[in-house]
């Protein structure tokens, strides 16, 4: 959902696309818990059951604006010269697609996820408005069993959940300044046979 709606904006005039982003901005003003109760007042309305389903809508519905921000700021670095002349040199829009432009947006996509899974992971009020009792999410199940006395697999618990993420993040980072240093190390050996 977030590649198609960074696409729409990349493809807007400038100041269409800064009125639009500011509609993805809006809601974000709004507390969490008040957009939660209005997921919930929305299934009630619709006589749509809690569950599983309406915790996947409050999901996307919260997180969805910090998949589009990071790929539609790739997008928008994009030299669209380079989509051009793929195609002009006999590649199919779907090949130019695969071979020059996705591999320009993964840091946004990856970026976009680490937001969406980091900021979903830990997401207590979400879970706890919308999702039905035989459903339990990892923030849930913290809770419920920190409720009355920390058990020690609660330690060993976040422990895990702190060290994937870290390891996440570091090869994120990894992965970007691999990519960083490889245009300089081009210039360097165009540079030395010039010479």
């Amino acid at each position: 959902l977030g590649y198609p709606a960074a696409y729409i904006l990349s493809k807007m005039r400038a100041s269409t696309a800064r009125v639009v982003v500011m509609l993805f901005i809006l809601p974000m003003w709004i507390n969490v818990l008040v957009r939660t109760l209005a997921t919930v007042a929305l299934f009630d309305f619709l006589m749509l059951p809690l569950g599983e389903g309406a915790l996947i809508f409050g999901m996307v519905y919260n997180f969805l604006p910090f998949m589009i921000y990071p790929i539609y700021n790739t997008m928008m670095k994009i030299d669209k010269s380079l989509i051009e002349a793929a195609q002009d040199l006999g590649c199919t829009p779907t090949r130019a697609f695969f071979t020059v432009e996705l591999p320009e947006i993964v840091p946004g996509i990856i970026s976009g996820l680490m937001l969406g899974f980091t900021m979903s992971l830990d997401d207590f009020v979400i879970s706890h408005f919308v999702s039905s009792p035989t459903f339990q999410t990892l923030p849930l199940y913290v809770y419920n069993q920190t409720v009355h006395n920390v058990k020690f697999s609660m330690y060993a618990l976040c422990t895990l959940i702190i060290r994937t993420i870290l390891v996440l993040l570091i090869a994120v980072n990894l992965a970007g300044s691999k990519k960083k240093d490889r245009p300089r190390k081009q210039k360097r050996v165009k540079g030395a046979a010039a010479k």
